[in-house]
């Protein structure tokens, strides 16, 4: 067994130090465009087999800058709420966002007004993927209504493919 086991192990490292030997020397090269690329591509840029082509990285975006806006929802003790969220977005990420309370509940109307205070500094600047949100100063629910809003926003923004 242990006789087993030793040779396992070292398959197992003969395998890694040839992958990475081979990773090393160029024997694998892969960019975000290669299945895009086609398979022989020396003969339409006329290069040699041993000359590289350089390969320029282009960033990807999967939302459209703008200005975007959707009305969030959440259920309250009270019952239904909602926020107006208004969010700007450039190589998607938030360039500038607003909340505007909806809430007719008094307690609601308090709470979202806690939330708009403090949420700004918590999305602004982030990638619009990494902005969902739990707990902002003191407001639990009113969150869910924001969270609700830029999935909508998202779902307006996404770039086509």
């Amino acid at each position: 067994m242990e006789e087993t086991q030793k040779k396992s192990k070292a398959t197992l490292w003969s395998v890694l130090v040839l992958v990475l030997a081979a990773v090393t020397f160029g024997a694998f090269k892969l960019t975000k465009d290669d299945a895009n690329t086609p398979a022989d591509t020396n003969s339409a840029n006329n290069t040699t087999p041993n000359e590289e082509t350089p390969v320029t990285e282009t960033d990807t975006y999967m939302y459209k800058d703008g200005s975007y806006s959707a009305v969030g929802t959440y259920t309250s003790p009270a019952g239904p709420e909602e926020v107006a969220v208004t969010i700007s977005l450039k190589d998607d990420v938030i360039t500038n966002a607003t909340v505007i309370s909806k809430a007719s509940n008094e307690v609601s109307v308090k709470l979202q007004g806690m939330f708009i205070g403090g949420f700004k500094a918590l999305v602004v600047g982030k990638s619009i993927e990494d902005v969902v949100l739990d707990k902002v100063a003191g407001s639990s629910l009113t969150p869910k209504g924001w969270n609700d809003a830029v999935i909508k926003i998202q779902t307006q923004a996404k770039i086509q493919s």
